[in-house]
């Protein structure tokens, strides 16, 4: 299952990108799709694997999580 987490800037998203791997986690980053970018800076974390415990992981590394899409 991969979640697609829409953050506050592109330097939450290479952060959180880079704290996600070290936990483990297949993570990237991408351009947030124009329809789907409402606020922020335009970037995404991808992430493959268990949402719930990535998005603690961002959390309490205090990455700001704008929103959050589940993905085929």
């Amino acid at each position: 299952m991969k979640t697609q987490f829409i953050t506050g800037s592109i330097t939450y998203a290479i952060r959180g990108r880079d704290l996600l791997r070290k936990h483990g986690f297949k993570a990237r980053m991408e351009k947030t799709p124009n329809h789907l970018d409402r606020v922020g800076c335009g970037y995404s974390i991808i992430v493959e694997g268990d949402a719930d415990k990535a998005e603690e992981v961002l959390r309490n590394a205090r990455v700001k999580i704008l929103g959050k899409i589940k993905l085929n």
